[in-house]
């Protein structure tokens, strides 16, 4: 039970930090990119535990849940979106 309330704490410190840092129409339209890090990259620092690296995983996923409910509440923008 506490590795999830942490979880959850890591993760919304991972979207303010995220939000202070760059708009939240940046963030929302970008989601994609930030999931795959925080998701993925951030487990691979913790690979010596095992409660750290489950930490961060649901943290993760946290993360992408508070991201997908941050597209819903600020939908994209054709107009600006960044064209590669």
């Amino acid at each position: 039970m506490e590795i999830i309330i942490i979880s959850f704490i890591a993760a919304l410190g991972y979207l303010i930090i995220l939000c202070k840092m760059f708009t939240t129409q940046f963030v929302s339209n970008t989601q994609v990119l930030w999931d795959l890090l925080f998701t993925v990259g951030v487990p691979l620092l913790f690979l010596g535990t095992f409660s750290g690296m489950a930490t961060a995983f649901l943290a993760g996923i946290w993360f992408s849940a508070m991201t997908f409910i941050l597209g819903t509440l600020h939908p994209r923008q054709k107009e600006h979106m960044i064209k590669l």
